[in-house]
């Protein structure tokens, strides 16, 4: 039986300050992100996603949008349904 995963990373995102605005609502308007504080020009954001490798991909994402200077994986923590850290 295939293990569902879970996967938490929090994340600092680096904006200038004409794109922070439009920065802000492409990663509010995507379901596994949730925006936690903003500070001048940065966006702290949790992502919950079911891999590694899809949490990689919004990261990847998030630095491709127009004003983005900088996205910096602050902590990131994994499990399977079971609580065996992997």
């Amino acid at each position: 039986m295939k293990q569902e995963n879970q996967v938490v990373s929090s994340i600092l995102v680096h904006a200038d300050a004409d794109n922070f605005t439009h920065v802000r609502e492409k990663i509010a308007s995507v379901p596994q992100m949730e925006i936690i504080e903003t500070a001048e020009n940065k966006l702290a954001v949790v992502l919950e996603t079911e891999s590694t490798e899809y949490a990689v991909g919004l990261c990847e994402d998030i630095r491709s949008l127009e004003g983005v200077s900088g996205v910096e994986i602050i902590s990131h923590f994994f499990e399977n349904e079971n609580n065996n850290i992997q």
